[in-house]
């Protein structure tokens, strides 16, 4: 009897960022600091990048010291991202309301704390790297 073999696992590699993103206070921003690792059927199929996750205000979702995948597809409200805040980066769930105002929230609500509430005339930088690959949250209420 004549079985076709499994197909294996395609391997790819993508950068991991050795510059944390805070899940807590900021980190660093990135810069060139990341090294090519390769990932193969565990990760996500769409993920671009890598990135460490420094801290515990995304806890349990996303504990400290864990590694996030992350793509680039647009961010909706509820999505997590990686965020660069006035030069810091940060991971927290996106929320924008129909006024402008953007909410970067820690999952862990005991981490409100760290919670960042940007007006939109702030004036206060914030670049999205992009999305974590996560499954849909629920917002704070």
């Amino acid at each position: 009897e004549l079985r076709a073999a499994a197909p294996a696992a395609e391997v790819r590699t993508i950068p991991l960022y050795t510059s944390p993103a805070a899940a807590g206070f900021a980190a660093p921003v990135f810069g060139e600091d990341y090294e090519l690792i390769q990932v193969s059927g565990d990760v996500p199929p769409g993920a671009e990048l890598a990135v460490c996750i420094q801290g515990d205000s995304m806890s349990p979702v996303i504990k400290d010291g864990s590694v996030v995948y992350v793509n680039h597809d647009p961010l909706h409200n509820g999505d997590v991202g990686i965020f660069c805040v006035d030069g810091d980066m940060v991971c927290k769930q996106y929320y924008r309301d129909p006024l402008g105002m953007v909410y970067l929230f820690s999952l862990n609500r005991r981490r409100s704390d760290a919670d960042v509430l940007l007006p939109p005339s702030s004036g206060r930088s914030l670049t999205c790297f992009g999305r974590v690959m996560l499954h849909g949250l629920p917002l704070p209420q």
